[in-house]
């Protein structure tokens, strides 16, 4: 069973797939995909970290967590060409 959406999902057709957007469209779409795959990591060790016991190393976390989110937002947002 699948978790809950997250900004980091990719809601662009599957960049592997023989979809029909253009060959610079499909690779712009896998970089975007890339991109958020690479933010993935870093938006989950945000997550335990904001579990943490210390209360600024909570407060960090949380300030982390926002950054990935604003910049996955912003890479959602680009029009495909």
């Amino acid at each position: 069973m699948p978790g809950p959406k997250t900004v980091l999902d990719d809601d662009h057709a599957d960049p592997l797939s023989g979809s029909d957007l253009a060959p610079e469209a499909q690779s712009q779409n896998q970089v975007l995909h890339d991109v958020r795959g690479q933010l993935s990591p870093a938006l989950l060790s945000a997550d335990r970290l904001s579990q943490h016991p210390d209360p600024k190393v909570r407060e960090l976390a949380e300030q982390i967590i926002r950054s990935i989110e604003q910049a996955a937002r912003r890479l959602k947002d680009l029009p495909l060409r």
